[in-house]
């Protein structure tokens, strides 16, 4: 990457840290969706004696009637205090609630110290957007810039990354695994050695801030270590074959104990890496089938005792099959409105017209609890960027077709279309027309956003000034210091 694609992306990334720092302090307190829930999960770890995780979802925790009220007080007066029996996030995994404990801990509950957490970790969101994008449209460096900004900038996602919530971090890991699989895949050891090191230090910290805290116990601070030892010894005894599906495994492993909704991400590592050694025919070597076992260990044994330890946690407190708690979840949450009553009332027509368009507003900027959507001229600039993406889909040619790129290439396409069918399973059930929830794969909806911007640019300038992709998604910053002062800020306000 040049110098100037280098000064780019760094003024880039300050303009996100500043809007999110801005999104963080004048969003009126609890205007986030579930946002006290979160909150509440930290409050009582910091209650808790040690070891202090987790909280258990019991009856009682959802309250629909008091959330109506509150969320159309616009949480008039609201304090932790009296927001103490919002507990429905309780059966969530852990990882981000002990992190977000230690900041909790530091800054004595400050909603706006736990905001920026988010907006930090959102800055590698942004991070991971541009290393995924230069990797899988090598030589296109605006292009990489384009779809960062995509992922910097896109309203609704810089309101949800400067709110308190685990979100931010499950697109983190998401985004971490991506990278790694891309430099697995396209052979780059270097690019996953430096990844490696950048994520050691800050990993052997949390885990000693979180056993001096309390937040976890010996035994999950050891298995951790033994992790990150049997990793260690791999990448120093010369196995450049294992330690990167060792990496991989881990990455896997903390995104089961994050978000369910990054839990797909984890099962795809092993898919692609059967599939890489089918594309190359390796399975047939000899060598290669005798380091298949060993290669699947290194692969799902670390995923599977970090997750382990959750869902035997979970097992032990929901019983049986419960392992993700999710059981537990929808039988204390029996009032929220299901999709087959929603249907029974409108119509399937209906319902179907509501979801397309609920789900792309909300997507694009859906403010508060779902109540400040973009409308009539704010919705302009979506509706545009929108349709000049998808059509400049089609105008488009095959991109070049390099070692490892269509195997890359695959998995994102795969990562989008799981996420779409999580997406529309949950809303069979649950009435959650919410396009937030398709953040999990917004980092290669943004590679198609960018290829589908260039393919007019490249039309209408016969190829010239490549840096002009990038203009239309950099506007969506002012519209957003905009949407934050003359719409978010005044109207969210009790």
């Amino acid at each position: 990457m040049r110098l100037n694609e280098r000064v780019a992306f760094a003024f880039l990334l300050a303009t996100y840290l500043l809007l999110g720092a801005l999104f963080a302090a004048l969003t009126p307190a609890w205007q986030a969706p579930d946002e006290p829930a979160h909150y509440n999960v930290l409050r009582q770890l910091h209650e808790a004696t040690a070891p202090r995780c987790c909280p258990i979802i019991e009856p009682g925790d959802w309250d629909q009637a008091t959330l109506a009220r509150l969320t159309g007080e616009r949480f008039a007066g609201a304090t932790p205090e009296n927001l103490a029996a919002l507990q429905y996030e309780d059966h969530q995994p852990p990882l981000y609630y002990l992190l977000a404990a230690l900041v909790f801990e530091w800054s004595s509950g400050s909603l706006l110290a736990l905001r920026l957490f988010s907006v930090l970790s959102g800055a590698g969101v942004v991070w991971c957007a541009h290393a995924l994008a230069l990797m899988a449209l090598p030589g296109r460096p605006w292009l990489a810039l384009t779809a960062a900004a995509f992922v910097a900038f896109l309203p609704q996602h810089l309101a949800m990354m400067s709110a308190v919530n685990n979100d931010s971090l499950n697109e983190l890991l998401i985004g971490l695994a991506l990278v790694a699989l891309a430099r697995w895949l396209r052979g780059d050891r270097n690019g996953l050695q430096r990844l490696a090191r950048i994520l050691l230090a800050p990993a052997l910290v949390a885990c000693a801030l979180l056993l001096l805290y309390g937040l976890i116990t010996t035994g999950a601070a050891l298995l951790f270590l033994a992790l990150t030892g049997v990793g260690l010894a791999l990448w120093r005894s010369g196995r450049q074959t294992l330690w990167p599906l060792w990496f991989m495994g881990m990455l896997a492993g903390l995104l089961l104990v994050t978000k369910p909704g990054g839990f797909f991400v984890a099962g795809l590592l092993p898919l692609v890496w059967f599939l890489r050694l089918w594309q190359a025919g390796l399975w047939r070597r000899r060598a290669t089938r005798q380091l298949l076992p060993v290669g699947l260990v290194c692969l799902l044994l670390p995923a599977l005792l970090t997750g382990g330890l959750w869902w035997a946690r979970n097992l032990a407190v929901y019983g049986w099959p419960d392992l993700l708690g999710l059981a537990a979840h929808d039988r204390v949450v029996v009032d929220q409105l299901r999709t087959v009553d929603l249907v029974a009332d409108v119509g399937a027509a209906a319902w179907a017209q509501h979801a397309l368009r609920d789900t792309f507003v909300s997507f694009w900027g859906q403010f508060g609890w779902m109540a400040l959507p973009l409308q009539g001229r704010l919705l302009l600039p979506p509706l545009a960027l929108s349709l000049a993406a998808v059509s400049g889909l089609l105008l488009a040619g095959q991109p070049p077709n390099r070692r490892g790129l269509r195997l890359l290439r695959s998995a994102l396409w795969l990562v989008i279309g799981l996420t779409a069918l999580a997406y529309l399973y949950y809303n069979l059930e649950f009435v959650q027309l919410q396009g937030r929830y398709l953040y999990p794969a917004l980092l290669p909806l943004a590679l198609l956003l960018a290829r589908g911007l260039d393919a007019w640019r490249a039309r209408l300038l016969s190829g010239r000034l490549p840096w002009l992709t990038l203009a239309p998604v950099g506007l969506l910053a002012p519209f957003n210091l905009y949407l934050l002062l003359t719409v978010i800020e005044p109207l969210l306000s009790a």
